[in-house]
């Protein structure tokens, strides 16, 4: 039976439906708002394609952030509403692990980011690692919100890290985060820093949410629909200058 994935988390709308090791059909679309009028409606036509119907559906993966706090919330909302819909398992996956995915097999240090405005991004770094007798695509520093001038340094102390290893002394930047910084990218790493040309590769892909996914439910692992969260990795600015005034007005009263 298959799987769908589904991610919102950024400008990409993006599906796919699969089995393990089997991806059966993926829709993305790039569109900067109206993900909510789109999402079912896709999913609804890929099924369709498939000869499907959403009750053939073993499971859920929702690429579950960081990014675009309304854009997540859609997906992730979506996502927990079939899986409580049809009493099916679901489970989070990072959705920068469906950008670095174009990657995985790169000798490269691979850094995706989705652009937070201010000189920020959410990010995490990934690269290839002997894992017993082969290697194995390992995220070695985690999803978070940085800013980029301390950020920077923690890239060149694994550049530097490679070098005394032998190994490539290069970063490859993806996402709209890599765009939106080219030049303070560029001007910072120089020839070790890429910036991938083909647009494809700066995208996430809900394919590759899926075969994480796929292994975390099968092996046993998923959320319950009604408790699952999304993973912002910051408040909205709403509610930042809520907590804010809350805090000056205690400060004051003391």
């Amino acid at each position: 039976m298959p799987y769908l994935a589904v991610d919102t988390a950024t400008q990409t709308l993006t599906i796919a439906v699969g089995e393990r090791g089997r991806l059966l059909g993926e829709a993305s679309v790039l569109v900067k708002k109206n993900h909510s009028n789109r999402l079912m409606p896709m999913i609804e036509s890929l099924l369709a394609d498939l000869e499907m119907e959403a009750k053939d559906l073993k499971g859920i993966v929702a690429g579950h952030g960081p990014g675009s706090y309304t854009g997540v919330r859609i997906g992730v909302t979506t996502a927990k509403m079939i899986a409580w819909a049809l009493q099916i398992p679901l489970v989070g996956v990072s959705s920068l692990d469906g950008l670095a995915d174009h990657y995985r097999t790169s000798d490269l240090l691979v850094c995706p980011m989705f652009d937070a405005r201010r000189q920020q991004a959410y990010c995490a770094l990934y690269e290839r690692l002997a894992v017993g007798d082969g290697e194995s695509f390992v995220k070695i520093e985690p999803d978070a919100l940085r800013k980029l001038d301390s950020f920077y340094p923690l890239v060149e102390e694994y550049l530097e890290q490679r070098r005394r290893e032998g190994r490539r002394e290069q970063v490859v930047f993806l996402g709209d985060g890599a765009e939106a910084y080219k030049e303070l990218i560029e001007d910072r790493f120089g020839k070790r820093a890429v910036i991938p040309e083909r647009g494809a590769e700066r995208l996430v892909r809900a394919a590759y949410l899926l075969d994480a996914g796929i292994a975390l439910i099968e092996s046993g692992h998923s959320a319950a629909a009604e408790t699952f969260v999304p993973e912002y990795l910051q408040l909205v600015e709403a509610e930042a200058k809520l907590l804010q005034r809350k805090g000056s007005a205690e400060g004051g009263a003391e």
